[in-house]
């Protein structure tokens, strides 16, 4: 009876409307966020302007159905800037007079597209056609027996999402299982606990959270850089038909063999690194959110962070506008999607200014509140790149000897990396470390 229509994709700030998809015998709706009651909606169209704040952090947003005596008897929750599906979809029953389920209502969004490419509904394994948009109508049913309505939008053959609504008088409830993944340091003398070991370790609002698993697993490092490689070839090899990097003594390899060095100064093998180009782009159904292009995942079988530097590119050389800092920000949101380990590089150039929306110092609250780490590294000296003091910790990468410098440092923290598997569903900054977490301390 009660749905978002508002899915909100990519990092959202400021003052955006949310929509809830509302039916009978829903006579009131009170929105809360971040546990605080900030609006109540009591008609069509169920919409409210909802202030998000000045800077992106994580929050929940959760829509309280009422009847009308003021009771409860729905509720619909999402989670703000943090990671999302690609695609999600939303369904709610419309019912008559006497409570019977006569037709469904819609809403999706992917971050791929604004409308699904097909949409595909069944009523207990039967096609319903969808007459209208974002609306099927309900066949004739036994109501004392239990049916299912599917509904799935496809935006592309990749990216799908469905959602199943169970329903009548032999209904089951469903329960649905959530964990919530905590990246934690592991101290250089401490063993890797096991999960029985951390009780009373992991803290909500002071109370102990039970621990379901602790995993070590491959890493995930989202780069960010700017739209040229011009600087990083200039700085790490000539590109053209030598080879990438020079080596020690100074001389350069056989030009027939300019991918000599691809290999040199990767991850380990299973450790992925993706690219997050600072180019941003909007949705129609979501215009408060930016989105930003990235590349496939390189695990580190593919080669190294100088090779990839100066040879994964993004195809827009020209951009009308780049947002470093919104990208680093959105990078982190995907740096935690898969819960695994993780680390955010930005790696400045010839940038001059930055377009995002969000300052540096944000964006590194932003982060800290994830729990995702952040390494500034740039290919000129601090001095010489304007943009490096707003960023403070910044490491200078400007040789080879450098940037194999800054990786071993990436490379120790990602080592002391662990994900510990929280069951329940939580905000990441409401997330504490109790003193039983003896040897461990929060990613940040």
């Amino acid at each position: 009876m009660i749905a978002f229509a508002s899915l909100f994709l990519g990092l959202v700030v400021g003052v955006v409307p949310v929509t809830v998809l509302v039916e009978k015998p829903v006579a009131a709706i009170r929105v809360e966020l971040d546990g605080r009651t900030v609006g109540r909606l009591a008609e069509a169209p169920w919409t409210l302007s909802l202030d998000f704040g000045a800077e992106p952090l994580p929050h929940e947003l959760v829509a309280r159905a009422l009847d009308s005596e003021g009771r409860e008897i729905g509720l619909a929750r999402q989670f703000v800037n943090l990671p999302r599906p690609p695609a999600e979809v939303e369904v709610v029953l419309e019912r008559d007079d006497k409570g019977r389920a006569v037709a469904a209502r819609f809403s999706g969004q992917s971050l791929i597209a604004s409308r699904p490419a097909r949409v595909t509904a069944t009523f207990d394994g039967s096609p319903l056609a969808a007459r209208e948009e974002n609306r099927v109508v309900l066949p004739e049913y036994d109501p004392e027996g239990r049916h299912i309505l599917s509904v799935e939008l496809e935006y592309s053959p990749a990216v799908r999402s469905r959602t199943d609504v169970v329903f009548g008088a032999a209904s089951a409830s469903v329960v649905s299982s959530e964990l919530t993944a905590v990246a934690v340091r592991l101290a250089a003398s401490a063993k890797t606990p096991e999960a029985a070991d951390l009780a009373g370790a992991i803290l909500r609002g002071g109370r102990p959270l039970p621990v379901a698993a602790v995993e070590q697993g491959p890493a995930i490092v989202c780069v960010v850089r700017g739209p040229s490689v011009a600087t990083a070839l200039k700085v790490l090899g000539t590109g053209g038909r030598t080879t990438l990097l020079r080596q020690p003594d100074g001389r350069r390899l056989p030009q027939f063999d300019r991918d000599a060095t691809r290999y040199d100064m990767a991850l380990e093998k299973d450790d992925r690194v993706r690219f997050i180009w600072p180019m941003p782009r909007t949705l129609e159904n979501s215009p408060g959110a930016q989105l930003f292009d990235r590349s496939r995942d390189f695990p580190g079988a593919d080669g190294g962070i100088g090779w990839l530097l100066t040879r994964v590119e993004h195809p827009d050389q020209r951009p009308s506008t780049v947002r470093l800092a919104d990208a680093a920000a959105v990078a982190g949101l995907e740096a935690t999607a898969a819960g695994l380990r993780r680390a955010v590089v930005l790696v400045l150039g010839d940038e001059k200014s930055d377009g995002s929306r969000n300052s540096p110092a944000a964006v590194r609250r932003y982060l800290e509140a994830i729990h995702v780490p952040l390494y500034v590294w740039t290919l000129k000296s601090p001095a010489a790149q304007p943009l490096a003091k707003a960023w403070g910790n910044v490491e200078e990468v400007s040789s080879a000897p450098r940037l194999e410098q800054a990786l071993a440092g990436l490379k120790a923290d990602l080592a002391s990396q662990r994900i510990l598997w929280v069951q329940g569903r939580y905000l990441p900054q409401e997330i504490t470390l109790s003193d039983k977490a003896a040897g461990l301390e929060l990613a940040r």
